[in-house]
């Protein structure tokens, strides 16, 4: 497995979406999808740091900055998350989120990365990610992303149309 190492402070793709378009590996991507190093504080060179972060948990701050990039309220965001947005509510900005919510919290990253790659920007993939799409018989992606299995049928989508397969 390739080792990358972390050059400098990634930025949030809420924040300064421009900086995103120029990271070259997939784990600064996820980075910026979830708030920038400062809202992660802590640097993901590979899967292991990922399965680290998942048993560690995230910051509830990350889901709004996750919620802006998807265009989804934080009620939604806790429909996908499986939380009632009660519990979420009375969450700090800083407590750490359970495996469960981390690890499709994630995922989630994954998908908007990804998007972003094969659709070119954050506008056309958050458009995409609401309207209905044939391969998902005719459902919006976003409906898709509260299990890991719908993050890899997206991801699956993603990938047919990058490759020009009628989607």
């Amino acid at each position: 497995m390739k080792k990358y190492k972390q050059t400098s402070k990634i930025k949030s793709l809420a924040t300064e979406p421009s900086t995103f378009y120029g990271l070259e590996n997939k784990y600064d991507r996820i980075i910026s999808v979830l708030g920038g190093s400062v809202a992660i504080n802590q640097t993901i060179n590979n899967d292991i740091d990922l399965i680290e972060i998942t048993r560690k948990g995230l910051p509830k701050s990350v889901l709004q900055t996750l919620s802006g990039v998807l265009s989804i309220s934080m009620e939604q965001m806790s429909h996908l998350l499986h939380i009632s947005h009660r519990t979420l509510q009375r969450k700090s900005d800083t407590d750490l989120l359970n495996v469960y919510s981390t690890e499709q919290i994630l995922e989630i990253a994954e998908v908007i990365s990804r998007g972003i790659e094969v659709l070119g920007s954050i506008d056309v993939f958050t458009s995409w990610l609401h309207s209905d799409v044939r391969h998902l018989n005719y459902k919006k992606p976003i409906h898709y992303l509260d299990t890991s299995f719908g993050t890899t049928l997206v991801k699956d989508t993603l990938g047919r149309i990058e490759y020009g397969v009628y989607s």
